[in-house]
């Protein structure tokens, strides 16, 4: 399989999990469970954790000492969370739903290495 591709309507369950479709449950089991999910402009990112290491990387060269460089370095990581698939599903914490506007019905949207998360009413919005 070449990465996450496709979009896929699924459901939040009452604690915040979503059943993983298929072809992403067997990418992620094939490399790691393990994920970073970070809030964008109003939807989420999930980066598998080798993608995450390698986007890390593109920052060490931010110096944590310049108060520009600072602000954009706690900008990406105050807003990420790590989470796991665990028996399929990943648990999205009340705080980044909240950011993103999720509900019951979320847009799950593959870009190769990495997946969003959609309200669906804000994916239309950006389509149009």
């Amino acid at each position: 399989m070449n990465g996450f591709l496709g979009t896929y309507s699924v459901s939040l369950d009452d604690k915040g999990r979503l059943n993983v479709p298929a072809k992403f449950k067997g990418l992620l089991e094939r490399d790691s469970p393990q994920l970073v999910m970070c809030v964008m402009d109003g939807f989420l990112i999930v980066f598998p954790q080798r993608e995450w290491a390698a986007n890390e990387e593109k920052l060490y060269h931010l110096n944590a000492f310049d108060k520009s460089d600072r602000n954009r370095l706690r900008e990406f990581y105050a807003r990420a969370t790590e989470c796991e698939m665990k028996s399929g599903k990943i648990l999205i914490p009340a705080a980044q739903r909240e950011a993103a506007g999720l509900k019951k019905e979320v847009t799950l949207v593959g870009m190769s290495k990495t997946f969003e998360l959609w309200a669906p009413d804000r994916l239309e919005k950006t389509s149009k």
